[in-house]
């Protein structure tokens, strides 16, 4: 099957595979190549048009292209408008089959006009599929929702021990770092032995870290390690090493990348229900609540902290299960048979 991507100005232009592993990327940007790697190695004809730097590239079977390379009305089998209405298709573009691929609320452009002109709506999530339907009037029967994925071999590459009392936080910091800073003494309190890793930052979009404010909250506090971003094989080294996956997420999830991620790996993820967080995180724990409140972090330090202490058999048996539930769910190979059966026709 011929199957085309193309990205808006909104979207990752420019951005390739090799970026994967060295300055890193979005979680978006993440998603759209390693779906279209996994398509190509099922023996899909997969193009990328996104304007990649130094001209046309080949990564894992995938062309990538100049948008100025798109010609409309070339005959395909499968045309994804990926994330915002484009300028460069009006029309069904000589495809079968015309898709919007959504990873957002709103971006850029008239979503109502791009819901009307394709054939079906992918979005990434339960809650992201009800926004869609409120704020677009986007009826379900042109709307499936299909997960995310982890590359599960990114996990099987590397052994790590994992250390007891370690938490990870892998979020950008503004989307829930300051109500961990304010939950961390009690936590301390609970649990003496507990550490945190605490990654990524705006250079994730090629953009300033923007985090000197965080930085300075939790400077001088021991067992702190404030990295930053860090390269991906060392984020999943940190994830694999964590007990416990804190995020007590004040940002409206879409799906969160990083709590599929730390269940594949094994770091139990314990979040708020802000979002699509209720059904990404179907195999971790969730605190109900207003992150913000002071009662909540106070339930939230306790749960983290016991959880690391007197409820050790308890966590290492729910991460036996969650890190099996997690593989199944989250393997691109599943989710590519997802979109296979979207690009046949059915509805998800």
């Amino acid at each position: 099957m011929k199957i085309d991507l193309i990205c808006n100005d909104g979207s990752p232009i420019g951005v390739t595979p090799d970026l994967i592993y060295t300055r890193g990327v979005g979680g978006a940007e993440l998603s759209m190549m390693s779906l279209m790697k996994v398509l190509a190695s099922r023996g899909h004809g997969v193009r990328v048009f996104n304007d990649p730097s130094g001209g046309p590239k080949f990564f894992d079977k995938v062309h990538y292209l100049h948008r100025t390379a798109f010609v409309q009305e070339e005959p395909r089998d499968v045309l994804i408008i990926f994330r915002s209405p484009n300028r460069m298709v009006s029309s069904r573009s000589g495809a079968e089959r015309l898709l919007w691929w959504s990873c957002d609320q709103f971006t850029i452009g008239d979503y109502r006009i791009l819901a009307g002109m394709v054939d079906y709506v992918i979005c990434i999530s339960a809650h992201h599929k009800a926004f869609f339907n409120h704020h677009y009037g986007i009826p379900n029967k042109r709307i499936g929702v299909i997960d995310l994925g982890v590359s599960i071999e990114d996990y099987d590459e590397q052994i790590v021990e994992r250390i007891p009392g370690r938490l990870i936080y892998c979020s950008i910091p503004d989307r829930g770092l300051d109500q961990l800073r304010a939950a961390w003494p009690q936590i301390k309190s609970i649990a003496p032995h507990a550490s945190i890793a605490i990654t990524a930052d705006y250079t994730l979009w090629g953009g300033s870290a923007n985090n000197s404010r965080f930085r300075l909250a939790w400077a001088g506090l021991p067992d702190v390690h404030f990295l930053g971003n860090i390269p991906r094989r060392e984020l999943i080294k940190h994830q694999l090493a964590a007990d416990v996956h804190a995020y007590p997420c004040i940002y409206d999830e879409l799906f969160c990348i990083s709590a599929a991620e730390c269940q594949v790996s094994g770091a139990l993820p314990v979040t708020s229900s802000a979002g699509a967080l209720r059904t990404t995180n179907e195999l971790g724990i969730i605190v109900p609540g207003d992150p913000r409140a002071s009662h909540w972090q106070k339930a939230f330090a306790v749960r983290l902290g016991d959880l690391i202490t007197t409820e050790r058999k308890f966590l290492e048996k729910r991460r036996e299960i969650m890190t099996f539930g997690a593989r199944k769910r989250f393997d691109w190979n599943v989710i590519a048979e997802q979109w296979e059966k979207v690009f046949e026709g059915e509805s998800i």
